[in-house]
């Protein structure tokens, strides 16, 4: 079997075994967009496996290594809220309970194709199902229609970098690399790190095997 490709970023944070490491980011970074520090490309390493509470996909996906995203279709799991995942609802981003007995809809809302990132083939970009792209806009995750603008690739590509506990990812803006993809407030958003442990778990996910 072949892998998938890996898209990774050199980080700052140390992740060891079995310990929780958690990481902050500095405030957004205030530059028009499309004009961004120049990611490094790391030399990732092994994640440990994660036990999970329902019957479903693996643990994590088989090729996934710290501070990474696989491409193809993957889903992603909240570190601090288990068995929630990301996903949408009309327009935007949130987080929803999947399982086994879910229906084939809410397994495909969860599912995502992962694919190189149309600003930067270093990163990702997430396409739903239905064909639209995630992509940040006024600081909310929403799924838009690529319309083909430099803007909309640069805001519809995120940067992995290894999250709050080993084995989970952070999502950087592209265009905004001081800040990460959240949940809050019923949605996901693009803040920069108050520092937090709440937050980092907020702003962490595991990579797993596609639900759909």
């Amino acid at each position: 079997m072949t892998a998938h490709p890996l898209v990774s970023l050199a980080t700052g944070a140390v992740l060891i075994a079995g310990t929780a490491t958690y990481a902050s980011w500095p405030e957004p970074a205030h530059r028009e967009p499309g004009v961004i520090a120049a990611p490094t490309v790391g030399n990732p390493t092994p994640i440990p496996s994660r036990t999970t509470t329902s019957a479903g996909p693996s643990p994590a996906s088989p090729s996934a290594v710290a501070g990474t995203v696989a491409l193809g279709a993957q889903s992603l799991e909240s570190v601090d809220h288990p068995a929630l995942y990301l996903t949408y609802a009309g327009d935007f981003a949130t987080l929803g309970r999947v399982s086994a007995s879910s229906s084939a809809r809410t397994r495909q809302r969860v599912t995502f194709t992962v694919i190189g990132g149309l600003a930067d083939t270093r990163c990702v970009t997430f396409r739903a199902a239905d064909g639209r792209y995630l992509r940040h806009h006024y600081l909310r995750l929403r799924l838009s229609t690529n319309d083909g603008s430099e803007l909309f690739r640069e805001d519809a590509t995120f940067c992995p970098r290894p999250g709050a506990v080993a084995g989970s990812v952070t999502l950087h803006a592209h265009n905004y690399p001081g800040s990460v993809l959240r949940h809050r407030d019923g949605g996901i958003w693009l803040d920069g790190s108050d520092g937090t442990r709440t937050f980092a778990g907020q702003a962490s996910f595991i990579v797993r095997r596609a639900w759909a």
